[in-house]
């Protein structure tokens, strides 16, 4: 079910995607990409019991926002209007890639609405000690340039997001590139108001043959958040995760949920 939630005062209207029922799990995706990206996750989190949101951001699906810049601070708000419109005043977070900010920038600044907090993997504050290759990133700007043939693009998902000997077909598809305002705005941001998640759970999920993030980072994000951090690798994974280990990465994300109940 596609559900409309706006916020008038604001001017933003944010699509998301509600699958089950049960304990409400948000749903972020990565960069210049929506909801359908999890539609296998949501299947299994249903049969699971939980209720899971997906959501389109800013410029993705139906999801719109008034013209000009915004901050950090302002898609966390609207993750929290979601929030408050359709769960109980509070949700598990759960943030692929760019997601993983903006999970734990809500968790930060709007900690009053979220449960918990899921990364894949933890990155993204931390740049400056585990910067990308330039050669991965020339890739990433491929991936979704159009005029480009289907093979080499390929060849830079294959660079870019997923693990060697991985099929990256999947993500040939389901770009929407005009909405690098929200990738601007996280790199705008002050790491030091958003990397903590607040004070909430924290588990991540980290693949090993992760070309924007290596497993150093994770463990380093691991160690950073101490007691309240869980870790999990995922072996023959790369950024994209999602289509490559929707199993996986579902069993992991409802034990910790339920083990959060607990």
């Amino acid at each position: 079910m596609n559900i409309l939630v706006e916020d008038r005062a604001r001017g933003v209207t944010i699509e998301a995607v509600v699958k089950g029922e049960g304990v409400d799990v948000i749903l972020l995706a990565s960069a210049l990409r929506g909801a359908a990206d999890f539609a296998e996750v949501q299947d299994m989190l249903a049969v699971e019991g939980f209720r899971s949101i997906a959501l389109n951001m800013r410029g993705v699906g139906r999801s719109s926002g008034p013209d000009g810049d915004f901050t950090l601070r302002d898609i966390a708000d609207d993750i929290v209007r979601v929030i408050a419109q359709l769960c109980d005043g509070r949700a598990h977070l759960v943030g692929h890639a760019l997601g993983n900010i903006l999970a734990r920038a809500t968790a930060s600044y709007r900690p009053e609405a979220v449960r918990s907090v899921t990364v894949m993997p933890c990155g993204g504050h931390n740049l400056g000690n585990f910067p990308v290759s330039e050669h991965v990133l020339v890739h990433f700007a491929r991936c979704h340039r159009f005029d480009l043939s289907d093979e080499e693009r390929r060849e830079s998902l294959s660079v870019a997001f997923f693990a060697q000997g991985n099929d990256p077909g999947s993500w040939l598809e389901g770009w929407w590139p005009e909405t690098s305002g929200i990738s601007a705005a996280a790199m705008k941001a002050d790491p030091e108001e958003w990397w903590r998640a607040g004070d909430k759970p924290v588990l991540i999920l980290h693949p090993l043959e992760d070309a924007m993030a290596s497993p150093e980072q994770g463990v380093a994000a691991r160690d950073a958040f101490g007691s309240r951090a869980q870790y999990v690798e995922f072996p023959h994974c790369g950024h994209a995760i999602l289509p490559e280990q929707p199993g996986l990465v579902t069993q992991e994300i409802v034990r910790f949920l339920r083990a959060q109940a607990a």
